[in-house]
This record gives C-alpha cells, sequence and structure tokens, in this order.
C-alpha cells in the first residue's frame, strides 16, 4: 500500500507539480566520470533485487522485514519531502545515444521513461543499501545470499554513476541518510551489543 502511495506522490510531483526551476546538483567529478551502457543490466537488476527481497523476507523474517521497511518508507517518503522542497536535477547524461548494442537501446529506453530531476538522494542506492543491511543483519539469510545481495550492491550504485543516472551529491546523500537511519532503525541491536561489551569487561 505504502509503495502505490509513493508512486501517485512521485508521478504527481514529476508531471503536475509547478516548477520554475531546477537545482542542478552536477559536480565537475561526475562529468569525469566515463559512460558505461552496459551497467545497465545491474542497473534495472534493482528492480528484481527489491521484488525478491520484499517477499523474501515477508515469508521468512518478519522482524527483519518490519525493521527494513521501516529503514526504506522513512528514506522514500523524505526523498518526496526534499523533491517538493527542493527540486533537483542532473545534466550528465549524453547528449546523444547510439543504437549499437541492446545495452544503449535499454538505456535510451530509460532516459524516456526516467527524466534526470529530483534525484536527492538516490533512491536506487538508498534502497540497494537498505536491502544489503537487511540480508547482513538476517539470521535467516545464507552466506551465499548476504555476499551475492553485497556483491550485487556495489554493482547497482557503480551503474548509478557509469550510466549517468545519478552522481557525487545525490549518491554520497544516499549513503549519508543510510547511515543515519542504520542508527535509528537498528539502535535497539547497537545498545545491545553495548551491554554485551561492558558485560564482558565488566
Amino acid at each position: 500500500m505504502y509503495f502505490v502511495v509513493y508512486l501517485l506522490c512521485f508521478f504527481f510531483i514529476e508531471h503536475f507539480l509547478p516548477v520554475t526551476q531546477y537545482h542542478m546538483i552536477s559536480t565537475p567529478i561526475d562529468h569525469m566520470i566515463p559512460f558505461n551502457e552496459w551497467f545497465v543490466f545491474f542497473y534495472i537488476s534493482w528492480f528484481g533485487y527489491i521484488f525478491f527481497s520484499f517477499w523474501y523476507f515477508f515469508f521468512k523474517d518478519k522482524k527483519e522485514y518490519l525493521q527494513m521497511i521501516t529503514f526504506l518508507f522513512t528514506g522514500m517518503t523524505l526523498f518526496i519531502v526534499v523533491s517538493i522542497i527542493y527540486p533537483n536535477g542532473l545534466d550528465i547524461r549524453p547528449k546523444q545515444l547510439e543504437h549499437n548494442n541492446i545495452a544503449l537501446i535499454l538505456v535510451d529506453l530509460l532516459y524516456k521513461i526516467d527524466t534526470p530531476t529530483n534525484v536527492l538522494p538516490s533512491i536506487h542506492i538508498f534502497n540497494s543499501i537498505g536491502m544489503c543491511m537487511a540480508f547482513s543483519k538476517s539470521k535467516h539469510a545464507t552466506s551465499i545470499m548476504k555476499k551475492g545481495t553485497t556483491i550485487l550492491t556495489i554493482g547497482i550504485i557503480l551503474s548509478t554513476f557509469l550510466i549517468k543516472q545519478h552522481g557525487m551529491i545525490d549518491a554520497l546523500s544516499a549513503v549519508v541518510l543510510s547511515v543515519v537511519l542504520y542508527v535509528v532503525v537498528y539502535k535497539k541491536n547497537i545498545y545491545l551489543l553495548k551491554k554485551k561489551i561492558l558485560k564482558v569487561h565488566g
């Protein structure tokens, strides 16, 4: 139900919210990063990653599921608020794309579907980190799943730069938000760890 509300809000912001000016948050580093269309496969794998992770934790680990959705939904709601208060965008995409291979065709299609506006913080990066955290914290996830999701998360993060969907500012803001919400959402676990350390040294 939350995703329905989120998508409706995002659609409204992208198409109906009157915006006189978008604040460009591109940096010189963003323009220096090379474009590599083949990372689009990592980028689109995010959708399957999110879908699988939600249902996996829903059926396998209810405790981690509740922590995960608290983490994700809080960040996604903040993204909507930021997009309304501070309309932002990037100007780092290639001016023209050839259709020489399937990867370039997919990138071109992605560009047409997803505009380079309202990218702060990067939900692609934020959600990937959130899912990776959930797998790393879960007692039900196997070591293969934990290693696999870590590799997938790194690939997705790199893909946001290499296909020019996100830049340094929106990526770093997603990382910072992830750290803050990790402390908030998993605070109880941190306190338990602290108690164990004090008990050992006490």
